[in-house]
């Protein structure tokens, strides 16, 4: 059950970056944002699906009641989730290669 949740919990941590990054989902976006006027916020002054914390949130519960009503979802909330720690793994590898080139760059102007 607790590698359920965390799986979960990186995969709404996926679902939100992809809601806000992915080019392929921004027609979309705003495409929904355009036809919900009433999740406007005043007081913030932004929509609703403009912000990544109120995105969580609900991305979040849904995941949640998908994971606890079916099984079958939990195949997707795991690809989400190796997808997303594979990309924090891909950013570890570009820094510690992006150091080491740098140590050979600074070697070899000395």
């Amino acid at each position: 059950m607790w590698l359920e949740i965390l799986c979960g919990v990186v995969a709404c941590e996926a679902l939100v970056q992809l809601w806000f990054n992915a080019a392929p989902l921004q027609p979309i976006r705003r495409l929904i944002i355009k036809i919900t006027p009433f999740l406007y916020s005043k007081n913030q002054r932004t929509h609703l699906l403009n912000c990544p914390y109120c995105i969580s949130v609900w991305v979040g519960f849904l995941i949640t009641v998908v994971l606890f009503t079916s099984n079958w979802c939990l195949y997707i909330v795991i690809a989400l989730a190796i997808h997303r720690i594979s990309n924090f793994l891909h950013l570890i590898f570009s820094w510690i290669r992006d150091k080491q080139l740098d140590l050979r760059v600074t070697r070899n102007k000395q």
